[in-house]
């Protein structure tokens, strides 16, 4: 079954239920199509100031479903700009790097606190994941995969993609970060449709 995933690095539920879709993914036949789609362009490059009330906030919501995948969500003082990590993302997906890439992202975030909206952090990330940092430098450099983060926003569109992250399973949306059990329920009900 075809998986459609729109999701954004600055959101801590996309991590979460992203580990959830590679578990389940191992249990069903599924083609699984990432699209990373800015939730926040409003934030500048170097990031926006976070208060702790809104870093307790993202904890507490977190925290029981990101311990249920062995995940620790320690976010930052700062709400990263993730267009930069997204069009890197589409890049690793062309040198068959993407999962790599996708979650090492995410705990450069989430874990380590770095700030993915700047170059120098991303070919780090990249490096990491196996890319080649001359052919990251230059991608990002000449905003190569501009367009195929545009596209996703496009494609987002047409779903009426209102928040991430969102499943289209087959031709069935999901919205949100849901629990195991129930996107296991939802892949098998999707798959009785086919």
């Amino acid at each position: 079954m075809n998986v459609t995933v729109f999701y954004d690095y600055n959101c801590p539920f996309c991590y979460i239920a992203s580990r959830r879709l590679a578990l389940l993914s191992g249990e069903f036949d599924l083609s699984i199509e990432w699209k990373g789609i800015e939730i926040h362009p409003e934030f500048p490059p170097e990031g926006a100031k976070r208060g702790r009330s809104v870093k307790s906030l993202i904890v507490r919501e977190t925290m029981g479903e990101a311990a249920e995948e062995g995940i620790e969500i320690r976010p930052p003082g700062f709400a990263a700009n993730s267009r930069l990590a997204l069009e890197a993302s589409e890049l690793a997906k062309t040198v068959g790097r993407f999962e790599a890439f996708h979650y090492a992202v995410y705990e450069a975030y989430f874990g380590e606190g770095l700030n993915i909206g700047k170059t120098d952090v991303l070919l780090s990330i990249g490096e990491r994941a196996g890319i080649e940092r001359k052919a990251l430098a230059d991608s990002l450099e000449r905003r190569a995969m501009r367009g195929a983060v545009a596209a996703n926003e496009r494609e987002a569109a047409v779903y009426t993609v209102l928040g991430v992250p969102t499943f289209i399973l087959g031709n069935f949306p999901v919205h949100g970060c849901q629990p195991l059990e129930t996107m296991r329920t939802m892949i098998e009900r999707a798959l009785s449709r086919l």
